[in-house]
């Protein structure tokens, strides 16, 4: 398949060509309707005077711009069936250029599901070799008792559940702690999301949309952890959000139990994560 950038360069030069061809076309209607002028100036010219050698030069200047004009005519009907294959070429080339640009966004979109799904291995290996150690050593603690995700514009309920549940000394993977000047960020999810035996989701319009890439990688990971070790880890809390926005965008994660903000208060929520980590 050629090129977009070809298909586009392509497509330019046409329409400049198109352009050119048209303006060729309307010098030469200009042109006969010029001499069309002339030749009513001449016949009026004519009619006024009695001078033979006035008329024999009307009627010349008549004789030469009908000639003018019937070769104009002939230019123009050329010109015109120049414009027309142009113009095919143009609506051809838009077509091309259209299914050019349809096979790169489907190639961006395999690459990408393509990464992803190396970044869901990655995650699984990493998970699997995690509890493999835990497994083979004494029963040692989780570093966290629940990661936190959610969408930065929800920022201001989350610190209020975020300083809550450290009142009660809950160990917290929270971004704005855990994630460092200068740290990899993806690297710190991928140790959060391994190390937390729990992961509160806070479920909004904000993360739900199809702009935020990380919460969608955080719960890529939590959906392979839970697949890795066959236990609940996500706790779903609806914020500011509706069954059909949610249903919309994961049945899955639409069917499970969930607390939600317009009814559960901070407290609330903070009480059942402390009966779950006993």
């Amino acid at each position: 398949m050629v090129s977009v950038s070809m298909l586009q360069s392509r497509l330019n030069r046409y329409t400049r060509d198109l352009t050119s061809l048209e303006n060729k076309k309307s010098s030469y209607i200009k042109s006969e309707s010029d001499s069309l002028k002339k030749i009513n100036d001449a016949n009026r010219a004519i009619q006024r005077t009695k001078s033979e050698s006035t008329i024999r030069t009307k009627t010349a200047t008549i004789s030469k711009e009908q000639k003018k004009i019937a070769d104009l005519k002939k230019k123009q009907a050329g010109i015109s069936s120049d414009i027309s294959k142009k113009q095919t070429d143009i609506n051809k080339t838009q077509i091309e250029l259209t299914k050019a640009n349809e096979y790169e966004q489907r190639k961006i979109m395999d690459n990408q599901k393509k990464e992803l799904e190396a970044i869901r291995l990655s995650q699984a290996v990493a998970i699997d070799s995690n509890s493999t150690s835990l497994e083979k050593g004494s029963d040692e603690v989780k570093q966290y008792d629940v990661f936190i995700s959610h969408a930065n514009e929800d920022k201001d309920y989350v610190n209020e559940l975020v300083l809550a549940l450290k009142s009660e000394g809950i160990n917290i993977w929270y971004d704005s702690d855990s994630v460092g000047w200068g740290k990899s960020i993806r690297r710190s999810i991928d140790d959060g999301l391994k190390y937390s035996r729990f992961a509160i989701v806070i479920l909004s319009p904000h993360f739900i949309s199809e702009s935020k890439y990380w919460t969608g990688y955080e719960l890529d990971g939590l959906f392979v952890k839970e697949g890795a070790h066959g236990e609940q880890v996500i706790l779903p809390i609806w914020h500011n959000i509706t069954a059909d926005q949610m249903q919309e965008y994961s049945l899955s994660l639409s069917d499970r139990l969930a607390l939600n903000t317009a009814i559960n208060t901070v407290d609330d929520i903070v009480n059942n994560l402390i009966k779950l980590l006993r």
